[in-house]
């Protein structure tokens, strides 16, 4: 029964077997913290001092979302060590998101919005 055990775990030849660092996970972490504190602050920035024009703003917000996202996805969910098709998939997932986001903005810039009511004469 212990061979059989310890059979089970033993590491087949030629496979790689990386690992992140516990620095690398903090140095995420600390970044993602400052990707936050950005967020907050430009959030504030926009209400308090700045008229920022609602594109730019979302453009902003949504730059700091992408890069904390890929860092999740990187280092969180391993995708950076990952064998390749891993990464492909991933990466296809995205692109997927993609399409979806532009056939969705597409049809919202299409359509032909109702006329808003006003008061009466």
């Amino acid at each position: 029964m212990a061979e059989q055990h310890a059979h089970a775990h033993a590491h087949h030849h030629g496979e790689k077997h990386t690992h992140i660092s516990r620095g690398t996970y903090y140095r995420v972490f600390a970044a993602l913290m400052v990707l936050m504190v950005l967020t907050v602050a430009a959030w504030w920035v926009e209400k308090n001092l700045l008229e920022i024009p609602g594109w730019l703003a979302v453009t902003i917000a949504m730059s700091i979302a992408i890069a904390k996202t890929v860092l999740i996805v990187l280092y969180f969910m391993h995708v950076k060590i990952s064998s390749r098709m891993t990464q492909v998939y991933a990466a296809g997932a995205f692109v997927w998101l993609i399409i979806l986001f532009v056939i969705t903005m597409g049809d919202y810039v299409a359509r032909g919005w109702p006329p808003q009511a006003g008061p009466l004469p």
